[in-house]
């Protein structure tokens, strides 16, 4: 009798409707299945058939994912942010800027939000379709943050592979997954976390976020940040990201500054 964990998810017919969610068809389709793959799936199976599984697990196209979505994040911002001109790249970003929106845009809980939202035509969610072991199933680890941040960045390494990593295909697919509100970074915001560095920089004082408080369930939590100058706190932040309550506690030290 067949164990629970030698059934291949997502099925061929899912797989295919998968593929209507992300808009793009794949020229492999078994790496599409691969990123669906956890290593449980794979150990589990290979122990119970003495058999190779039939599809690898998904940690490398997880690996390749990481780096290919920085990468896609990367140009959105810097095409919607700057532009080349006679003097080269212009951009309001101060330095550094860049690097730190991208790590919030990639954070585990913005990134397991976005495989919440996806589901098929029938509601069933993208993480249920994991192939993983029938102790993972049963205990429901597959559905927990940072499994669906894995699956996330396992769909777009498949996809890099499948079209050997051509980012016009790429990015578009990124900013058609992701949600608009977090690709977009107000001016407000920008200037008031560049001008308080900047004025820090100048006066060669020491401005910090130490630490942050999250708290709140997964699907909505709220950061709170503190920004210090020379040690002293000037500032304090809250928002559903950190990035949030960074700008909102630059803008409460700008604030005291001035006064």
């Amino acid at each position: 009798m067949k164990n629970k964990s030698d059934a291949l998810r997502p099925t061929d017919a899912e797989l295919s409707e998968i593929e209507g969610i992300l808009g793009y068809v794949f020229q492999n389709k078994t790496l599409l299945r691969q990123a669906f793959t956890r290593r449980s799936y794979t150990v589990e199976y290979e122990a119970k058939t003495k058999r190779p599984a039939p599809v690898e697990c998904n940690e490398v196209l997880e690996t390749l994912g990481d780096a290919v979505l920085g990468a896609a994040l990367l140009s959105i911002l810097s095409r919607r942010y700057g532009k080349i001109a006679g003097r080269g790249y212009e951009t309001d970003f101060g330095e550094g800027v860049f690097t730190e929106i991208k790590k919030n845009l990639c954070d585990k809980t913005a990134l397991s939000r976005i495989i919440d939202g996806l589901k098929l035509g029938d509601g069933t969610p993208f993480a249920v379709l994991q192939a993983v072991s029938d102790g993972d199933r049963s205990s429901g680890n597959y559905n927990a943050r940072s499994p669906k941040e894995d699956l996330f960045e396992s769909i777009l390494g498949a996809v890099a592979l499948d079209c050997k990593f051509d980012f016009s295909v790429i990015v578009p697919l990124v900013e058609r997954l992701d949600d608009p509100d977090r690709l977009t970074v107000t001016r407000a915001e920008k200037d008031e976390k560049t001008r308080l560095k900047e004025l820090c920089e100048a006066k060669k004082w020491t401005l910090d976020y130490p630490g942050t408080d999250r708290s709140g369930p997964d699907h909505a939590p709220t950061y709170t940040v503190e920004c210090t100058i020379n040690g002293k706190k000037y500032g304090t932040g809250s928002g559903p990201s950190k990035k949030a309550a960074e700008s909102e506690a630059a803008r409460e030290a700008l604030s005291r500054l001035k006064n």
